[in-house]
């Protein structure tokens, strides 16, 4: 029994065993069998940012953006902050700024395993005005908030507990009746208290003071910096307002800030600027490098051009601001190319008409183009030979516009005295056939022939100029009311869209082109963006021109030299101009630093002070209250020969421009209107020779003239018009002023700054402004373009003046009458004669005249110099003395 209970026991535990085994078993089997197909657990791969994408770097406020992130790793989560204080999560987000400025975009991919984040290439954007109609524009000002990168080198980055500086300025001031700026307000978006800082209205300088506030920020992180600029009708608040002779600036009181508030009567416009702070461990930076092939960089220019351009309409804009903008929208028949003045290439045209080509007749008086096919305008209309005919006969129609127009230039070979026959623009049907008969058209060929009364050398020259040979959109101009009836009465109807006050305000504000730009935004007087033409059709074999545009272009008519100096330095700008010469050392020490680029070379440009002979002084005393002057004053030779002698001009070119100050070339002093380069060209020595009376700095022989004219001890009390934003020549206009006061206290002259388009706008007609300052660049490289608007009667700045015959024989000055006859009888003999060597001739005879006739007080031949950034490609292209003399860029040549 025991054995038996044994074995019992032997066989539970031995079938227990049994068990056991087989689970080992079963269960080392089920191991065996696993391990091949199990890896160990590992942490899951941390995010990356592969790339960050914004559809543009540049729109404007109401526009949307979409930004796109490429991510790799396990991601669970993409948020952005788009630099303006809201934020949103995804890969594809858009969002819309509200407001214009500078703002940084930061994106931030999270997963399990950590996060990844474009710290170190923050993506900066910039958001410009949107378009407001131009009555509210004229009350408004743009804010323009610059950063000290002096002192804070890596700004919008700063260091966290250091001091920031920034500096709270403008582009222009309202142009609007009694409207003007009230208050800086700056918000520094970490808590902080608001400041609020009257605007200083400085009349010493002309301008609105800038003002300069410090800060330190305590903690890291984003901030939204916001600077806000009150505008107000200051005719509510006349009573408030403060003067202090002493100082010479005028300002609202703090204490009227709420009021200025509660009235309907005031604007409130913002710029917004994203910084971040810092702490020492934190590395941070801005995106410098494009984002990607296909992306569309931004070019930001700031030109010191108050108010900007006159008018984007080129049969009617004649100035330096505007041609700048047209040149880039609008094409021509021909362009210059590159900086070579006598190398064209065909634009709209296919090729350069020659007699070889038969383009040419051989007499020289018919000149026919063929019309490129393909080309677009950037609304999509096909361009056509009727769009090219029609451009040049609105130019035709225009050419005896008020104020003075671009169109005499192509004028000037087909129509019977340059278009200023007696007669011709009162009688339509002698209008209507002329022009008809001057320029002919074929629709079938897609050819146009301009039929001159006379051989002309320079004629290929004028059909370049895109101020009066713009190709315009026939489609367009009908649409905005600016068609054409082609009848003799239609014709005679039309030409009063040439004068001020009757303009076509749409073509005003507006262009339709076919270049390689269009307009994306206008802010009427502070900026422009220029938006790559999606419709432009490339030319081949041509640099610059044979592709498509690559950038946007941003550009601000800045108040001050200052604004776009600080704009520069912090990088909110890749290109200033209008910068006076005294910041030079400035420029070399950031040219040191390999921050900027500064070029110069020649230009045929040249500045003057001009005497108006026919003064309106009824306009005069609302320039100021206290001036005071015989409306002939100036038509006495020996009083302009007395002020002329009495302009110190070697302290102007050595001291206040800086030639010897700065050891720079920036110009010399000239003589005669034709300046050196151009056929023609005659030195003070040949001038001399010819008989002409060259003043120099010499008060005893001044007031020797004064006393002469009769005049002495007449009490005068003028003043000396200089451009707003010009400090060196309203530095010249002072001391001239005192010069004059020192040989007659009777003369008290005051320099004073006017925006660039009023002076326009005065020289238009009934003009008040005594003496002002004046600047010419080059339409075509011949005398004529020079000699015509400066000396004729006739011409654009003759004409202005009241420099003709019948205005001083009605102040008994025959001589001079009969002096002012002959100069002009030797334009036309110039303007009508095929032979070059002879037509050289009559406009040198009537550049000695107009010398001994005191006309202009010549100041200098200029040296144009191009500021940019190092980033900056293509300026080899920009030294054109015809296109960029005076400083206007053709961006298509640009690139960063």
């Amino acid at each position: 029994m025991i054995e038996v209970d044994i074995m019992e026991r032997k066989s539970k535990y031995a079938i227990v065993a049994v068990i056991v085994v087989i689970v080992i078993v079963v269960a080392a089997a089920a191991i065996l069998l696993i391990k091949p197909t199990t890896t160990v657990p590992t942490t899951p791969p941390a995010p990356t940012l592969v790339s960050v994408k914004p559809s543009t770097q540049l729109t404007t406020a109401g526009s949307s953006i979409q930004f796109t992130a490429s991510v790799a790793g396990n991601v669970t989560s993409v948020s952005w902050n788009f630099g303006d204080g809201t934020t949103a999560t995804g890969l594809s987000v858009t969002h819309t700024y509200t407001e214009p400025g500078s703002y940084l975009v930061f994106v931030n991919a999270s997963g399990p395993s950590g996060y990844a984040n474009n710290l170190k290439s923050l993506i900066p954007i910039s958001i410009s005005p949107e378009s407001v109609s131009p009555s509210i524009a004229s009350e408004i000002t743009q804010p323009v908030l610059t950063l000290n990168t002096t002192l804070n080198p890596n700004a919008p980055i700063y260091n966290i507990n250091t001091t920031a500086e920034f500096l709270e300025s403008s582009l222009q001031p309202p142009t609007a009746t009694n409207w003007t700026i009230g208050y800086y307000v700056m918000n520094f978006g970490d808590g902080s208290p608001i400041t609020i800082t009257p605007v200083y209205y400085n009349f010493s300088s002309g301008v609105f003071e800038s003002n300069l506030l410090s800060h330190i920020f305590t903690k890291s992180g984003f901030y939204v910096v916001n600077l806000t600029i009150i505008t107000y009708n200051e005719s509510l608040f006349s009573s408030s307002i403060v003067t202090n002779n002493t100082t010479s600036i005028q300002y609202l009181p703090l204490n009227d800030y709420n009021q200025v508030l509660s009235s309907n009567q005031h604007f409130e416009v913002s710029y917004i600027r994203t910084i971040f702070v810092a702490t020492p461990q934190q590395s941070v930076g801005i995106l410098k490098t494009p984002i990607n092939s296909q992306s569309l960089q931004v070019i930001n220019v700031a030109e010191v051009a108050p108010g900007g351009p006159y008018s984007f309409d080129p049969a009617v804009d004649y100035d330096i601001i505007g041609f700048e903008d047209i040149e880039n929208v609008y094409e021509t028949l021909l362009q210059y190319n590159g900086s070579s003045t006598s190398n064209e290439f065909p634009m709209v045209a296919t090729e350069i008409p020659t007699v070889a080509n038969g383009g040419i007749s051989p007499n020289y008086l018919n000149y026919t183009f063929q019309i490129r096919q393909g080309l677009k305008f950037s609304n999509g209309d096909s361009l056509n030979v009727w769009d090219v005919y029609v451009s040049y006969v609105r130019a035709l129609l225009f050419v005896q516009g008020s104020p003075g127009t671009a169109d005499w230039i192509i004028a000037q070979d087909l129509l019977p005295g340059g278009g200023w026959a007696p007669g011709l623009f009162t009688n339509g049907t002698a209008l209507y056939n002329n022009i008809t008969r001057a320029i002919t058209y074929n629709n079938a060929t897609q050819t146009i022939t301009f039929h001159l009364l006379k051989p002309d050398p320079a004629f290929l020259d004028y059909v370049a100029d895109p101020e009066g040979g713009a190709i315009m959109d026939w489609n367009w101009l009908v649409s905005h009311g600016a068609g054409i009836t082609f009848t003799p009465s239609g014709f005679i109807n039309y030409t009063s869209f040439a004068n001020e006050g009757n303009y076509n305000t749409y073509l005003e504000y507006h262009m339709m082109g076919s270049g390689p730009y269009m307009i994306g935004n206008y802010l009427l007087g502070q900026s422009i963006t220029l938006l790559p033409n999606p419709n432009y059709t490339p030319i081949p074999g041509i640099p610059g021109y044979n592709h498509k545009a690559n950038d946007t272009i941003y550009i601000q008519w800045v108040r001050d030299p200052e604004t776009a100096m600080l704009m520069l330095e912090s990088g909110q700008a890749d290109s200033i101009y209008g910068i006076p010469n005294y910041y030079y050392p400035n420029l070399l020490k950031l040219e040191n630093q390999g921050k900027i680029t500064v070029t110069s070379f020649p230009t045929l440009t040249i500045s003057w002070f001009q005497f108006n002979f026919n003064i309106n002084t009824t306009m005069l005393s609302g320039l100021g209250s206290t001036f005071h002057v015989p409306q002939y004053y100036f038509t006495n030779l020996d009083v302009r020969r007395a002020f002329a002698y009495a302009f110190n001009y070697d302290n102007y070119l050595n001291e206040l421009i800086g030639n010897k100050v700065y050891g720079v070339n920036f110009g010399f002093h000239y003589t005669g209107i034709i300046p050196d380069g151009m056929p023609g060209y005659l030195n003070a020595s040949q001038l001399e020779n010819m008989g002409a009376v060259i003043p120099t700095y010499n008060l005893t022989i001044a007031k020797q003239y004064l006393k002469q004219s009769g005049l002495y001890n007449e009490s005068i009390n003028i003043p000396i018009i200089v451009e707003s934003g010009d400090p060196i020549d309203y530095a010249a206009a002072q001391q001239w002023a005192s010069n004059l006061n020192s040989i007659d206290p009777n003369i008290q002259a005051t320099a004073m700054y006017l925006e660039f388009d009023q002076i326009t706008a005065y020289t238009a007609n009934q003009n008040p402004m005594p003496i002002y300052y004046g600047s010419w660049g080059p339409d075509y490289p011949f005398p004529s373009d020079y000699v015509v608007p400066m000396y004729s009667s006739s011409g654009f700045f003759g004409g202005a003046a009241g420099w003709n015959t019948s205005i001083l024989n009605i102040n008994d000055h025959p001589n001079q009458a009969k002096l002012v006859n002959q100069m002009n009888q030797y334009i036309l003999d110039g303007e009508s004669t095929g032979n070059y060597s002879l037509a050289i001739k009559y406009y040198d005879q009537a550049e000695v005249l107009a010398v001994n006739l005191t006309f202009y007080v010549y100041l200098i031949q200029m040296n144009q110099f191009w500021i940019y950034s190092s980033s900056i490609k293509g300026m080899q292209y920009e030294e054109n003395p015809i296109n960029n003399g005076d400083g206007p860029l053709v961006y298509i040549y640009l690139s960063k």
